[in-house]
């Protein structure tokens, strides 16, 4: 093997060595390589012909800027697009283009009206986020602090999310949906820096909420056993959410929160100024499950004789989201027919429902048991009595499912 030979496999080796440290965070080691690239690009630019040797020369060059890009703190892009000629971005640059992609493109579009029932929820919702944006001269003169957060609690699947975009949408704001993946981050330090910059980021705009899905594994309860930085991510969301009680000025931004494991919920969490609002989402009632059917079977070919009336009897005892879906599978079956069948198109019958609901149990049984277990006997018994008395009523009704 000759000496260009060796040198370009010398520099493979420390090209994937570079990247593999940048990707772990091991910053050091991955700028040593990238000089190391530097400088074995320019030992073949001097054993290569003119034309080469130019363009050798130009990538050792770029390699050169993304070891010193590192040596000031600010990590490269990778490689291969370095070498097309695209500057390396800094930390601040990459940190605001990921925090930018946490706004939905496009506000929300779903608004109270267009979810069924809940009435007294959505009022408590106007109360604690939508009528501050929309009144603050109200609430500056009966001395009423806007501010707080709301924490959206409930059995799976029975709209919180849904509640949240409707929310940021009712009051014309920025809707940053937050999921756990979003915030937390292996390496020290860095989940904490994810929050103070979501937080940042909408204090940027006129209008913003801020919604924290599954909080409880954002911020759960803190305890001996808990690791040091999950700790010191609950304390940098507590001190964030202390920002939340507004002086005599009107906010720029709200927080909601949504979870399925309301007792996991760090507790600090919930004193005033912070989630200082808990608000149950039950599961469908009976005139709610009527709108949520009518409202995902009218763009599908139903037949007259399917009566919503009966439709939503059948189904006591199911989450929102599995009425969608029972709507979806009972489409699927005259579909399937059409096509794998071949026969002629015809409209949805109770029997394609009917077929549907004989083979799907709800799933609510299993966590309002759960619920009930962790809530009896402690001191969150008054916290979420409401919770409570509707898992004792379902469980109570479960044995006619």
């Amino acid at each position: 093997m000759d000496l260009i030979d060796k040198l370009k496999n010398r520099f493979e080796k420390c090209h994937r060595a570079a990247k593999k440290y940048y990707e772990q965070g091991e910053i050091a080691k991955a700028r040593v390589e990238y000089a190391n690239c530097s400088q074995l690009l320019g030992y073949l630019a001097g054993l290569s012909p003119p034309p080469r040797r130019k363009e050798l020369l130009e990538r050792s060059r770029k390699f050169r800027e993304i070891a010193g890009s590192l040596g000031n703190g600010n990590g490269p892009q990778p490689a291969e697009k370095a070498e097309q000629g695209t500057a390396p971005k800094t930390a601040q640059a990459r940190s605001e283009e990921r925090a930018k992609s946490l706004i939905l493109a496009e506000k929300p579009k779903v608004r109270f009206a267009d979810i069924a029932g809940m009435a007294d929820v959505k009022e408590n919702i106007k109360e604690a986020i939508i009528y501050p944006f929309m009144y603050p001269e109200e609430y500056q003169h009966f001395g009423v602090k806007p501010g707080g957060g709301i924490i959206l609690y409930g059995p799976p699947g029975c709209g919180k999310t849904m509640l949240a975009a409707a929310t940021a949408a009712e009051c014309d704001a920025a809707f940053i949906n937050l999921k756990t993946s979003d915030i937390k981050d292996k390496y020290v330090g860095e989940s904490e820096k994810n929050i103070r910059e979501v937080f940042a980021l909408a204090r940027q705009h006129p209008k913003a909420i801020l919604f924290f899905d599954e909080i409880d594994s954002l911020a759960g309860e803190r305890s001996a056993s808990m690791e040091g930085h999950e700790r010191s991510l609950v304390s940098e969301l507590l001190a964030q959410m202390d920002g939340l009680e507004f002086k005599g000025s009107p906010p720029d931004y709200l927080v909601l929160a949504a979870t399925n494991r309301p007792w996991d919920v760090d507790v600090a969490l919930r004193r005033p100024g912070r989630f200082d609002t808990t608000i149950f989402i039950p599961h469908p009632d009976f005139k709610a499950r009527r709108k949520i059917l009518e409202l995902n079977l009218k763009d599908k070919p139903v037949s007259k004789s399917v009566s919503l009336e009966q439709l939503s009897k059948m189904t006591e005892g199911y989450a929102s989201a599995e009425l969608s879906d029972i709507c979806q599978k009972a489409a699927k079956i005259p579909l399937r027919e059409r096509i794998s069948e071949k026969r002629p198109r015809r409209e949805l019958t109770m029997s394609d429902f009917e077929q549907v609901v004989r083979k799907k149990k709800p799933v609510l049984s299993s966590w309002y048991a759960k619920a009930l277990k962790e809530l009896t006997g402690t001191e969150e018994v008054e916290m979420f009595g409401e919770l409570i008395q509707a898992a004792k009523e379902y469980l109570d009704q479960a044995r006619g499912f």
